[in-house]
């Protein structure tokens, strides 16, 4: 899988995507991951279902999520 360019393509509506963030708040210059799904242009993380900070962050990048591995009978 390869990053795709959010200029280039969006990802579908309501599918959660591992995303490139980054945070240009001043004086901060950073890259994160971080799963997200897209509501219309706004992005909201997995993790507590709020959206990213428009002011704060961005989105620059995007790939869809592997395929979970397959799950073992654990007796």
């Amino acid at each position: 899988m390869e990053w795709i360019d959010i200029e280039d393509r969006k990802p579908p509506l309501d599918v959660y995507v591992l995303t490139a963030v980054f945070d240009h708040r001043p004086g901060v210059k950073m890259h994160f991951v971080q799963i997200c799904s897209r509501f219309g242009n706004t992005w909201v993380d997995d993790k507590d279902g709020e959206p990213l900070d428009p002011n704060r962050e961005y989105v620059t990048h995007w790939m869809p999520l592997p395929d979970p591995p397959e799950s073992k009978n654990i007796a």
